[in-house]
């Protein structure tokens, strides 16, 4: 519900920044300018190459590839596969297409280093490096052929030209090839560093640079010692004479398009080419978040969507060239408590689906009780409260009005759940008296959401619905319990009266009851006084055993040696 009331598809992006296009030519225009290395690293860096985990990054590569086809309907058949390749007008209608031939590279190149970690102990795992990183090449090469296709803008068409050099070095270095990798390797570090050169920020360009130069020392002693001085391209001049007249284009190209929000009645743009990157990421995972019917996959596209907030919220903090910072930080604030709200109302339908026998309970798993429903929707009513401090949330605006009406549904939610404690435990009483506080809060709730329109009004005032049937069909149970309850307890305590009726007073003198009536007063003695049994002691063999004749058993006795000790030892008895 939250997903449709307050969903980041609302937001308006538009672009400031205008092309201008010939009448009379047509061409393939990159709606996009893809900003490679920064991707990349955000990729690299959030699953496991901070500790150089390469299968793990693998693993991320190829899970980030599956949401992409399934995002963009490139499925490649379901029972036979078919080998769908990308054309450059897909490229045209959605920049994504651009991600899978990217991630598509970082996978084999993962795969690669992977492999490096036990390639000098098996030969084999050499051979298979090989192949993974010519598959990274081909990636990285359809991907620069591609940006120049499209005219992408000067500093992705660098990115690409860089990134396929770097990735031929790789595999020429564990060729062997050490000339041609040092000439790849010595490309890739020009390109960087005209592009540290030409950008305001260019400390992850110079990062890269740093990182290809132990390579560029090795190829250069192993070829020296190979006896050769001076090593030269034939692609090099013209290669770097390219890049100065790419980047004199981009000096005299006008800025690229910078993304505007509308929030609030306020707007501010962000000119962060990370914090767009990051906000594109967000906004696919909570679009695939949206089509997802499992359970468990979403609460892992939240996990994404949250890192995302926070990444973004840390790049805010750390900027001090941001215009509206302040706006900046409360929107994407807002943002992840959005999520948060969202993942944890994935949780509670998780629980109230396992209550309800929807879905069974894993052998060994946790049982589903009503006291994590309670739990659950407690941290929900505070996160809502956590909105309501957001400075820049207007006070009187639909959301603030939006966030007083799902705040008393849920607490509504919330009673109906300790009130189902209660029934569990059998205080029917105290069931009932919740019950009846859940019927007022529906229909203040009701009232409340009937009184403004906003997008999810008619789902909602649907929830509040199906739960007053439920508050009506579980407090029925209720009373109707606690009535045989009652019932039981009046035939009981209507027993033990008819039972002490029946005793005698000399029975119950050490127990004191209350009499309400002289007819419940116990009996005093009962004329004629009943028959008691009582033992009877046998006579019989008493009597009989003075005249019985036992036999004699003085043969059997052992009679005792006259003879001394030592006289038992000398005749050895």
């Amino acid at each position: 519900m939250v997903e449709e009331e307050i969903a980041i598809s609302d937001i308006k992006l538009e672009e400031t920044g205008k092309e201008q296009e010939e009448e009379n030519e047509v061409e393939l225009v990159c709606p996009f300018a893809l900003k490679l290395l920064s991707e990349i690293r955000g990729y690299q860096n959030l699953h496991g190459l901070k500790h150089d985990d390469y299968q793990r990054y693998r693993q991320y590569c190829t899970r980030r590839l599956q949401r992409l086809y399934k995002g963009l309907k490139f499925l490649h058949g379901a029972k036979k596969f078919s080998n769908k390749k990308i054309t450059p007008e897909l490229f045209v209608k959605d920049s994504r297409y651009m991600q899978i031939i990217l991630i598509r590279a970082e996978r084999a190149w993962a795969y690669a280093m992977d492999l490096k970690q036990f390639a000098n102990t098996e030969s084999r795992k050499q051979v298979h490096l090989i192949s993974k990183l010519k598959k990274a090449v081909l990636y990285a090469a359809e991907l620069e052929s591609n940006c120049v296709l499209l005219k992408c803008d000067a500093t992705t068409q660098l990115e690409a030209k860089a990134y396929h050099s770097y990735m031929t070095g790789m595999l020429l270095f564990e060729q062997g090839s050490w000339q041609n990798a040092l000439l790849s390797f010595t490309a890739a570090q020009k390109i960087y560093n005209k592009l540290a050169d030409a950008v305001e920020d260019g400390t992850l360009y110079r990062e890269k640079h740093d990182e290809m130069t132990p390579k560029v020392q090795y190829c250069m002693y192993n070829i020296q010692s190979m006896g050769v001085e001076r090593v030269e391209g034939e692609e090099g001049g013209v290669l770097f004479a390219e890049l100065d007249s790419i980047i004199a284009q981009k000096a005299t190209k006008a800025s690229p398009a910078v993304h505007e929000i509308k929030w609030e009645g306020k707007s501010f743009s962000i000119s962060n080419d990370d914090v767009k990157i990051l906000l594109v990421q967000l906004e696919d995972n909570v679009q695939l978040a949206k089509e997802c019917t499992s359970h468990e996959k979403r609460l892992e596209l939240y996990e994404e969507i949250l890192s995302s907030c926070r990444d973004i919220a840390q790049l805010i903090k750390k900027s001090d060239k941001l215009e509206c910072k302040q706006l900046m930080t409360d929107y994407f604030s807002y943002i992840r408590i959005v999520n948060t709200i969202d993942r944890f109302l994935v949780m509670a339908q998780q629980v109230a689906d396992k209550l309800k026998g929807v879905v069974e309970t894993h052998v060994g798993g946790k049982t589903a009780r009503p006291e994590d429903l309670v739990r659950l929707y407690d941290i929900i009513l505070q996160n809502y409260a956590d909105m309501k401090d957001i400075t820049s949330l207007d006070k009187d605006g639909e959301i603030y009005r939006l966030v007083d009406v799902n705040t008393q549904f849920y607490r509504t939610k919330r009673c109906f759940y300790i009130a189902e404690c209660h029934l569990v435990q059998s205080n029917w009483l105290n069931a009932i008296v919740l019950y009846d506080k859940c019927t007022e809060h529906i229909a203040q709730s009701l009232s409340a959401a009937q009184s403004f329109n906003f997008p999810a009004q008619q789902g909602l005032c649907e929830e509040m619905r199906v739960l007053e049937q439920q508050v009506y069909s579980q407090r029925c149970s209720a009373h109707a319990s606690a009535f045989l309850q009652t019932q039981l307890v009046e035939d009981a305590t209507t027993d033990a009266l008819e039972s002490d009726k029946n005793k005698m007073l000399a029975d119950t003198l050490e127990d004191f009851k209350i009499r309400k009536n002289v007819n419940e007063l116990p009996t005093i003695a009962t004329l004629p006084p009943d028959f008691q049994t009582i033992p009877c002691k046998p006579t019989f063999f008493d009597i009989s055993l003075n005249h019985i004749d036992f036999p004699n058993l003085d043969e059997r006795v052992e009679k005792e040696s006259s003879l001394s000790g030592w006289g038992k030892w000398i005749w050895g008895r």
